[in-house]
């Protein structure tokens, strides 16, 4: 199968288990909020107070962006000053995103697009102002870097590894996570990787794709992100696939079928997950039994709780579902089973290497017979 549980190895704390479903926190597409006066007036974002919620309890995996924690965002007033950081305490391992999606016009697919905004100055030269903090500061929680990928669109694929392992090798006591971009046209496409092309990718210990930059319709992301684990299979490299920013409660388990390991995004902090659906957050307590006359900010506060229990869960049923080879589906939820079966009947019909994978078990269970 192209899933997979399997694990990557962290230069530090050795192996983490996958696969892994990472709420995210951005301040794009939510408030900007201000304190102080004058020239101690300083932004912060509305999500510092989720980030505080969440940091009280348990979870295996976060992404924060380096943008965010550069323009002090999480630095909310009546909160501790040693933000984001002492909120990773109880975190397994952190993502740090280099700021792409917060400097980028366009918006993931989950994104209501509730406040205008206008994105201040973020280089390259300012993200590892951030990782060179991180990096002294005795980060209580293992780190997985990515590449600085903003406007790296049309860049050839050589010059981005190069930059890519130009900035890790700085770093050498965080993971890496390599971000592809489009090295030409709107998408990225496996098909126009050669073979030299994937082994070029050899020693990075994630590889990473935007949701947005992998294609317009469903279909043809799944079909690159198989096609691009089939690749790195044909030539053994086991380094799981990142789709950032696909999130979502139905889509999560198909990248997760097509062969990608780790999915993040912020759907669960914009919408209210139930029966493996995505709903309307304000309308969470209409389904829940905390009832209508809950207060605005206990209902999100909730909803947040539930989403990152289903995700906890989702985690678990997407192992389950590899153990028993993907041919049972009763381990997700009642509403989505039958849907989530025929996506995947339709994948493997329409999607070229996941056929080819049908292929094979046909071929050695033939073999094993004779």
């Amino acid at each position: 199968m192209l899933a997979r549980r399997e694990s990557f190895e962290h230069p530090t704390v050795g192996t983490i288990e996958l696969p892994l479903l990472v709420p995210a926190f951005s301040s794009k597409g939510f408030e900007i909020r201000h304190k102080g006066k004058g020239k101690h007036r300083k932004p912060y974002s509305e999500v510092a107070y989720q980030l505080e919620e969440f940091g009280k309890h348990p979870h295996k995996a976060v992404l924060l962006s380096a943008y965010d924690i550069h323009f002090g965002h999480f630095k909310a007033p009546e909160l501790s000053p040693q933000a984001p950081l002492v909120y990773l305490k109880n975190v397994n391992v952190a993502f740090i995103d280099s700021g792409g999606y917060e400097l980028a016009p366009e918006y993931d697919s989950t994104e209501p697009r509730r406040f205008s905004r206008e994105p201040e100055k973020f280089t390259i030269a300012d993200y590892h102002a951030v990782l060179d903090r991180l990096d002294g500061k005795g980060v209580p929680v293992p780190l997985v870097i990515a590449n600085y990928d903003h406007r790296r669109e049309r860049t050839s694929l050589e010059q981005q590894v190069r930059e890519a392992r130009a900035t890790f090798t700085r770093y050498r006591n965080f993971a890496n996570d390599f971000i592809l971009k489009p090295w030409q046209g709107r998408y990225v496409d496996p098909a126009d990787m050669s073979d030299s092309d994937i082994a070029n990718l050899r020693g990075f210990d994630i590889i990473g794709v935007t949701e947005k930059e992998l294609g317009r319709d469903l279909i043809d992301k799944l079909k690159r992100i198989a096609l691009l684990r089939q690749k790195l299979d044909a030539q053994n490299l086991r380094a799981p696939i990142h789709v950032w920013g696909g999130l979502e409660p139905l889509s999560s388990p198909l990248f997760f079928f097509a062969g990608a390991q780790i999915v993040d995004g912020v759907s669960w902090l914009r919408y209210a997950y139930r029966n493996g659906l995505a709903i309307v957050r304000d309308t969470y307590c209409i389904v829940s039994n905390i009832g209508i006359a809950a207060p605005n900010q206990m209902n999100h506060l909730y909803a947040s709780l539930n989403n990152l229990v289903t995700l906890e869960n989702m985690t678990v049923a997407l192992q389950q579902w590899v153990d028993l080879d993907g041919k049972d589906f009763s381990m997700f939820p009642t509403d989505v089973r039958r849907p989530l079966a025929e996506a995947y009947q339709v994948m493997r019909a329409r999607i070229p290497a996941l056929r080819v994978e049908r292929t094979s078990a046909r071929v050695r269970r033939r073999t094993e017979g004779d």
